[in-house]
């Protein structure tokens, strides 16, 4: 099996990556970059991955056609985060993330028989029951959500135009070792780490669906092999609240410090609760997450240790 992979240095790419390698694909890495794994760049160096630099947006069709012709798949784990936090964030969304995946797919046609795309929950917004199926209407509420429903329209259209087949993965939460990125689990670990009481937004009663990276790349591997054709929520099925996730984190880390609730955060409107189901996902892939989150902490928690003193990131100032 040949495979064309996108985003395959970053944190859930390098993940993915090295599950095909271990299953024998032959893999073709493309993007601007190769991106920030140690692991990816050693693979690439040491030429058991090619690697084809192409412009951010896709627009070289003279790279992408040979790299992508008779391809068994085309994998789309890449991502790039926009610069603006405000008002243009989902005009940068669609310029950055929506057109290129899109300019991509086309190029694709007649030449890569299928595409998996790294979809997200977000694409639910704040579903009206839990666990939230993926026949259900997805309603995102941020640009980021916004975005991937816009590409897996795209996705699906271009592919029933060329006879490619086309999965479809939303990744619930996603967390484990090498997550660096300002979001809850990591924000709180490095808050423990250093001795601080970590803020919560509100009452900490959000519900979220955390799901660890391995558990990730297993179900992207098995919708590659498989071929996968449709929408799959790939997720625990279980909710964990905010305050438990800070109270399991500085447990596990051994902090003594308890988080702090902030309150005066609470937003406006119903409470989150974003809990997935996987009934869909372990009956048409075999996919069922293996890994409780208790040990998945803890890996994060050693994996940041690891790295203290040696470029750790600064403890996040977002509330988790």
């Amino acid at each position: 099996m040949r495979v064309v992979l996108t985003g395959g240095g970053g944190f859930i790419g390098s993940y993915v990556l090295a599950r095909m390698i271990g299953a024998g694909i032959d893999v073709t890495l493309m993007g601007p970059s190769i991106g920030k794994s140690r692991y990816t760049a050693a693979l690439v160096f040491a030429g058991d991955v090619r690697f084809v630099q192409c412009d951010e947006a896709y627009e070289r069709k003279d790279l992408l056609g040979p790299a992508l012709i008779d391809a068994d798949a085309l994998v789309l784990l890449g991502y790039v985060m926009p610069a603006s936090m405000g008002a243009q964030r989902l005009a940068e969304e669609f310029a950055r993330n929506v057109e290129p995946t899109v300019r991509l797919v086309r190029a694709a046609a007649d030449r890569v028989r299928h595409v998996i795309f790294a979809s997200s929950a977000s694409v639910y917004g704040a579903p009206s029951r839990v666990p939230v199926r993926e026949c259900d209407t997805a309603s995102p509420t941020t640009p980021y959500g916004v975005a991937k429903l816009a590409c897996e329209h795209a996705i699906r259209e271009a592919c029933a135009t060329s006879g490619q087949t086309a999965g479809i993965l939303r990744y619930s939460t996603v967390y484990g070792p090498g997550e660096t990125v300002p979001r809850a689990i990591p924000n709180v670990i490095r808050a423990a780490l250093a001795g601080e009481r970590p803020p919560v937004r509100g009452d900490g009663l959000d519900e979220h669906d955390y799901v660890h990276v391995a558990d990730v790349a297993d179900a992207t591997l098995t919708a590659i092999q498989r071929r996968a054709n449709g929408t799959y929520n790939v997720a625990t099925g279980i909710g964990t609240a905010t305050g438990d996730l800070a109270r399991l984190v500085y447990r596990l880390a051994g902090a003594t410090a308890a988080p702090v609730f902030d309150v005066s955060a609470e937003p406006r409107g119903p409470r989150t609760r974003l809990v997935c189901d996987t009934d869909l996902s372990q009956t048409e892939l075999g996919f069922k997450a293996r890994r409780s989150m208790a040990p998945g902490i803890s890996e994060e928690i050693g994996w940041f240790r690891c790295r203290t003193g040696s470029g750790t990131p600064p403890a996040g100032r977002r509330a988790a």
